[in-house]
């Protein structure tokens, strides 16, 4: 299984270029996965980098992005929620002519309404989202697309109420880790946050 990974540069509304990497199957595949980080957690903190590596060696290609405020060393205002949603509209363009036919968006925190917006670019196609440690309404707005959403107990977004209320849905389920903060790692203690990545990966494997 031979692969290769590609820079995609893509100009940003926030005008600066991108860095986009395609990691790919010269073979081809029809499969892709869309990582879309959260504000400081990007596509090579722990969780997103193993999940990339697990998913090629599953036999998808998988698009890691890069973030207009990222490239530009700048935090990102909310304001700006609008532009941020056109530049990844922009990074999607750039490899719909590959004609994959199933496409999975995993958001982090911050990307999880973009995650969740950028599925409906995919109509047509087998879609669905893996939302880690999801923000605002996305859960909300998932709109019957297969959705797996992880997040742990020590997170400050974690409410057991809403969990429960979607217990038997048809297509959306959660992933709660006891004690995982909103990096999903264990605070101060590397080990433990190590020990736990395997599960949450495999749980995520389980979902493509």
């Amino acid at each position: 299984m031979s692969t290769q990974t590609e820079v995609i540069s893509v100009p940003s509304t926030y005008g600066v270029t991108t860095r986009q990497r395609l990691t790919y199957h010269e073979s081809g595949s029809e499969n892709l996965l869309i990582q879309l980080p959260g504000r400081g957690y990007t596509t090579d903190y722990p969780v997103l980098y193993h999940l990339r590596i697990a998913a090629v060696q599953r036999g998808y290609d998988v698009l890691s992005v890069e973030y207009g405020f990222q490239a530009a060393h700048a935090d990102f205002d909310p304001t700006h929620t609008p532009q941020l949603v056109e530049d990844v509209s922009r990074v999607i363009q750039t490899v719909r002519h590959r004609g994959y036919r199933r496409v999975c968006i995993a958001g982090k925190s911050l990307g999880t309404p973009l995650a969740v917006d950028a599925a409906s670019a995919f109509t047509g196609l087998s879609r669905s989202l893996i939302l880690l440690t999801p923000v605002g309404s996305s859960v909300q707005n998932t709109a019957g697309i297969p959705t797996l959403a992880i997040i742990g107990t020590a997170d400050p977004l974690y409410a057991p109420e809403e969990i429960a209320a979607y217990e038997g849905h048809p297509t959306l389920r959660w992933g709660v880790f006891e004690g995982l903060n909103h990096a999903l790692e264990h605070r101060d203690n590397w080990q433990a946050s190590l020990a736990v990545l395997p599960e949450i990966i495999n749980l995520c494997l389980d979902y493509l």
